[in-house]
C-alpha cells in the first residue's frame, strides 16, 4: 500500500474498519501513530503485534515491553462471521477481504492465528 500525505496530522499509510470504527494508521514525524475511533496509540518497533479471531469477535493486540497492553476487541458483520462455514473456498485472502485486521495487522509486521479451514 502506497502511503499518501494527508497534511497536518502526518502520512497516512493504511486505513480501515474495525467493527464500527474507523481505524487509521499515520507516521507522524519520528512515530506511527493509530487511531481507532476515539482511541489512539504510538507503535514503536519494538512492539508485538496479534490478530487473534473468536468465535464472536476479533482481537487486535499491541503489546510494548513495560507498559499495559492495548486490546481493541470487534465483531464483523454476522454474514462475514459465518462466511467459513457456507463458503467452500474460503481462505486467508477471502479472510484479508472480509477482516480489515488483518491488513493492518500485516502492515504492522505483526502475527495473526488464521487458520485455513479446510485444513486437517
Amino acid at each position: 500500500m502506497e502511503a499518501r500525505p494527508t497534511g497536518p496530522h502526518g502520512t497516512l499509510i493504511w486505513s480501515g474498519q474495525l467493527g464500527r470504527p474507523r481505524a487509521e494508521l499515520r507516521r507522524v514525524g519520528d512515530r506511527t501513530v493509530l487511531t481507532i475511533g476515539k482511541r489512539q496509540i504510538t507503535v514503536r518497533d519494538d512492539a508485538v503485534v496479534r490478530h487473534r479471531a473468536g468465535l464472536l469477535y476479533q482481537r487486535l493486540i499491541i503489546e510494548h515491553p513495560g507498559e499495559p497492553t492495548f486490546t481493541h476487541r470487534y465483531r464483523l458483520h454476522w454474514a462475514l462471521q459465518l462466511a467459513p462455514l457456507w463458503e467452500t473456498t474460503y481462505d486467508r485472502w477471502s479472510a484479508e477481504a472480509d477482516d480489515d485486521g488483518l491488513g493492518l495487522v500485516e502492515v504492522l509486521g505483526g502475527t495473526d492465528d488464521w487458520v485455513d479451514p479446510t485444513d486437517g
